[in-house]
């Protein structure tokens, strides 16, 4: 079973089978596909940040959209296995045989220039637009030194993933569609 297997009802209609094929095509895990996929929208092919006005799967900003030939309109309404082909796929493309961990395809979506650089990488910094919409990363999850650092994004991943998978082994509508003594694996 993939990590959040058990929330397909959001998106019913061959959604883990697509899953399956582009993760394929990107030489990743389908797990790792996943749980980027929950922490940048549960899995909600309708999420939108209003601060950022950033949509889908994996939060793609209007800028993104528009180079990947799309508006916010043109992409509302459309299912997750859509987003998927035209918006997953072709974002992460250019990242095939980078991604090797879930981690570097979280990074591939969140800030791509950090990918394969070193924990200490600077994403951002306290006076930047990039910190201020990510803030918390740094100030919660990270060591609250006024710069986003890679290291502050894969804690903020890791421990997303890890808090959400325990919260649903408690949830009766959950618990019994997930395996007992279900890990993560990361790598």
């Amino acid at each position: 079973m993939l990590p959040f297997e058990w929330l397909t009802y959001r998106n019913p209609y061959g959604y883990i089978s697509k899953v399956r094929d582009v993760a394929q095509r990107l030489k990743i895990k389908p797990e790792w596909l996943m749980m980027v996929i929950w922490v940048e929208s549960k899995h909600s092919s309708q999420a939108e940040n209003k601060l950022s006005e950033a949509f889908g799967l994996i939060q793609c900003l209007p800028s993104t959209l528009r180079r990947l030939g799309y508006s916010l309109g043109q992409v509302r309404g459309k299912f997750g296995e859509w987003q998927l082909e035209h918006l997953v796929y072709p974002y992460l493309k250019p990242y095939i045989g980078k991604m090797n961990s879930a981690y570097d395809v979280y990074l591939a979506v969140f800030h791509p220039a950090a990918l394969g650089k070193g924990d200490g990488y600077v994403i951002a910094y306290e006076r930047e637009k990039a910190y201020q919409y990510n803030k918390v990363l740094d100030t919660v999850y990270g060591d609250r030194d006024g710069k986003l650092e890679v290291l502050d994004v894969k804690f903020f991943f890791k421990k997303s993933v890890q808090n959400a998978v325990k919260l649903h082994k408690k949830l009766p509508e959950y618990k019994d569609k997930i395996p007992f003594g279900y890990e993560l694996s990361l790598y």
